[in-house]
Formats: structure tokens, sequence, C-alpha cells
């Protein structure tokens, strides 16, 4: 488990060894052309729906409330939630790098609201028991042992609590082919545990509702290529509208490269403190 957790945080550390404050920019396409631990990012170009939903619900639920940013990487999703109008935010991350990154751009960010990071082990959080309202979820869970991650996210949920989690699904084949394929972009961990339906049923067994809020992105791969043109905003509309019809049909929303779901009512018999 420590070899697993020591390859996780070698890689990170050297992933976020930049500090992007964009998930896209100029310079960040830069390093997709020059960087080969960056040339997986060119797919993040199309996420644009599911970041839409994932604001909207922050600006919902989080004002006024103490979040935690679990696995928060360089604190893009941080910062949005403080913007929202959060009470506190706290953001772990297991990469020092990240972390270390994270304080940096707190302190020249002028942000109404507490903001701290600390690197810590998302499957032993070191806080009390009920200690946030909201929790944040974005692309962790398929590097951690998943029980441990749902247990620790419930543990230190309040009563009635919600966490919300942006994850990638393991169902689509040609997916999982080009992630068998690029094992330079990813930790071995990752890429034999990404999500699948049973997974996120899984969590029920540590919440009272798993709700799903959407599945995105499979005809809209094919945008990627066109990221830098000029026609390339109109190709994510059109796109978009396919993937609306597609991803409405049973089988093939689990085909889908993301998923959104919400986690609430954390079942804790014991909560505990750290």
């Amino acid at each position: 488990m420590e070899e697993r957790k020591d390859g996780e945080k070698q890689f990170h550390d050297a992933l976020r060894s930049f500090s992007s404050e964009q998930r896209w920019s100029r310079e960040l396409e830069g390093l997709i052309r020059n960087d080969p631990m960056w040339v997986n990012m060119k797919y993040y170009a199309i996420e644009r729906k599911s970041r839409a939903l994932v604001n909207r619900w922050y600006e919902e639920n989080c004002a006024g409330r103490k979040v935690l940013d679990f696995c928060c990487g360089n604190g893009d999703d941080s910062f949005l939630i403080a913007r929202s109008g959060a009470r506190e935010v706290v953001g772990v991350d297991i990469s020092e790098v990240s972390i270390e990154n994270c304080r940096k751009r707190a302190a020249e960010e002028k942000i109404q609201g507490d903001m701290s990071f600390y690197a810590m082990d998302a499957e032993g959080l070191g806080f009390d028991g009920a200690t946030f309202d909201v929790v944040s979820e974005y692309g962790a869970l398929h590097h951690l042992d998943l029980e441990k991650a749902y247990s620790e996210i419930a543990r230190v949920l309040k009563p009635g609590g919600k966490c919300i989690c942006t994850e990638t699904l393991g169902h689509n084949p040609l997916i999982h082919l080009y992630r068998k394929k690029t094992p330079h972009l990813r930790t071995p961990w990752e890429v034999e545990h990404i999500l699948k339906k049973k997974d996120i049923e899984k969590a029920r067994y540590f919440f009272d509702n798993v709700h799903i809020l959407g599945f995105f992105y499979l005809a809209i791969l094919a945008a990627v290529p066109f990221r830098r043109s000029r026609f390339f905003s109109s190709l994510l509309g059109l796109l978009e509208t396919v993937d609306d019809a597609l991803l409405k049909m049973p089988f093939l929303k689990w085909q889908a490269w993301q998923v959104v779901f919400v986690l609430e009512n954390p079942k804790v018999p014991d909560r505990g403190n750290k």
C-alpha cells in the first residue's frame, strides 16, 4: 500500500511542477505539445458542460459553508468554491508540490473567506468527524482505495452533508484501450480502477442517497483535434447537442467519458475523532 501511495505522490509531484491557474490556456497548450506528461490534457478542452454544472452546484450549495476540496490538485476548484461564497475552504492533496502551488496562489489572490491547504493522505484524513458541510471531489477516487475514500468522506461530513464527485468512467472499450496504451500518462493503479457503475453503487453503503447529475462527453471527443481552430466553440455546441441525445439512451450513457454524481446523508455510526 505504501508503495502505491509513494508512486501516486511522485507522479503528481512531477505533474504539478507546473502550476496553472486555468484548466485551459495558451501556456498549457504549449505543455501539451512539448511535455509528455501533459499531452493527455488536450481532452479537457471539451470539458464545458460538466464544469458549468458543477459550478452552478457550488453556487447553490457552498455559500456560507465549510467545504473540503478532497484531493485538490493545484486548487482550481478550491478557488471556484471560495468565489461561490463558502465560509471556509480546506484543500488536501497527497502531493506537497500541489499544496505549495495552492498556498502561493492563495497568497496572491484576494478571496473573501478562509482558505487553507494541507498535504494529507485522502484515505486517512486528519480531521475530526463531522467537520465539513460539503465535500468536492474531482478525478481522485480512481487513484484511491474506493471504500476507504468513501468512508473518510462520509466520516468528515456533517449529518445531512453532501459530496459532489466528477469522475471518468471505465465502460467505454475505446477509451479504456487508449488508457492502457498510454501508461506513461497515469499510474498503474489508476488505469485499473477507473470507476464503473458498480463502483458508484458501492457508495450506497456509506450514503443514504447517490444521485447522478449527468453523463458527459461521447461524440464530442471528436472535437479535440480542432481545439485550436476558430470554429471550435461552434463545433462544441453542435456536438453537445448530439451528446444530449445520445447520453439519454440507457446503454450509451455509461459509455460516456465522465459522470457527475452527488453523495448525500452520510451513514457513519461512529464518526470518531482523529
